[in-house]
């Protein structure tokens, strides 16, 4: 296979070169100044666990004029905000053309599915982060869910994890995979509050009542919306395991104990400045199918209000008290 990673950031920027490093011809589609340092290097640094490493790669600013053949596929790994607008970018590619959504949210394969007929979600179940272009931080290892949306199996998906399974990821496919991709959403719900709050190390107790009781709403949401949520190779907590080992789901959620400093998709948007972010795909779906279902959300709800409020205001991350958003879930509680 042939590999185009469109929207190449720091996960999208780390799956692609390590698909390079094995020998597959891929291009990463990514912002100017990424693709610049990419160009002007000779490749791209990976930062691991095991060191760094120059891993020469294709970089380009756009998907026309990239050569696709019958055996290429495109990974999407950009922020579920700018789903929409990347496929401005495939209006020339052919429609058969596999496309595999790797994107946090749940609605990224149906906005595809609309233009591409091969469509598979995907779950990143590891942290990467790139704050300087031309070089993107990982573990090294994680896992890598994958399947047709929006279920079943076929010949693609294991052509796609047959290549997959020579970088240093484990990768899972699933015959259910939106299941896989509701229970990453529980997680998102608590991993956007660290890169949130002030002193967030002194504050892990308060951390902890927001979290849990996101992910409990989360929970009561999506039982009453009728939403499975669930590890379809079992290789996940549950949604109640989660609830029951609710500090390692945190960790996990967090990204801790990976060895290397690692900052989440949410703290690189508030670092970054931006104004739109993906939250709204995730915290803000459970907000909105909590209103359609009578279900109260006032946690998901007071995290999602102050996340608006640093984009709007340019605050940064880690940049809003505990406090603040602890007090904000009450207010609403007693609306």
């Amino acid at each position: 296979m042939k590999y185009i990673i469109q929207g190449a950031g720091a996960i999208g920027s780390a799956i692609g070169g390590f698909l390079a490093k094995t020998g597959f011809e891929v291009t990463l589609v990514s912002r100017s100044d990424h693709v610049e340092a990419i160009r002007k290097q000779n490749g791209i640094f990976l930062h691991t666990l095991t060191g760094t490493e120059l891993q020469p790669i294709n970089a380009t600013e756009s998907v026309p004029g990239i050569p696709f053949t019958d055996d290429t596929v495109i990974f999407q790994t950009m922020k579920a905000n700018d789903t929409v607008r990347s496929l401005d970018d495939l209006k020339t590619t052919d429609p058969d053309t596999p496309i595999v959504c790797w994107q946090n949210g749940v609605e990224n394969e149906a906005v595809v599915s609309k233009v591409f007929k091969h469509v598979y979600g995907g779950a990143v179940r590891f942290t990467g982060t790139m704050m300087k272009p031309g070089e993107t931080n990982i573990a090294g290892t994680g896992k890598l869910i994958f399947g047709p949306y929006p279920q079943g199996m076929d010949e693609i998906t294991g052509q796609i994890a047959a290549d997959l399974a020579r970088t240093p990821f484990t990768i899972i496919t699933s015959n259910s995979i939106m299941q896989d991709k509701w229970l990453k959403l529980l997680v998102n719900l608590m991993s956007c509050v660290k890169p949130m709050v002030k002193n967030a190390s002194e504050n892990m107790d308060k951390r902890i009542i927001i979290c849990r009781n996101a992910l409990k709403e989360g929970i009561a949401v999506l039982d009453k919306a009728g939403i499975k949520a669930a590890s379809t190779n079992n290789t996940e907590d549950s949604p109640q395991k989660m609830l029951e080992n609710f500090d390692n789901a945190l960790k996990l959620a967090e990204g801790a104990g990976q060895g290397m400093e690692l900052q989440n998709s949410t703290w690189q948007s508030l670092a970054k400045r931006k104004k739109e972010l993906e939250n709204d795909f995730y915290t803000g779906v459970v907000i909105n199918l909590g209103k359609k279902h009578s279900i109260p959300t006032p946690y998901n709800e007071a995290i999602l209000f102050y996340l608006h409020l640093m984009a709007e205001k340019d605050m940064g991350p880690e940049s809003v008290g505990v406090d603040d958003i602890l007090v904000k879930a009450k207010e609403l509680s007693q609306k």
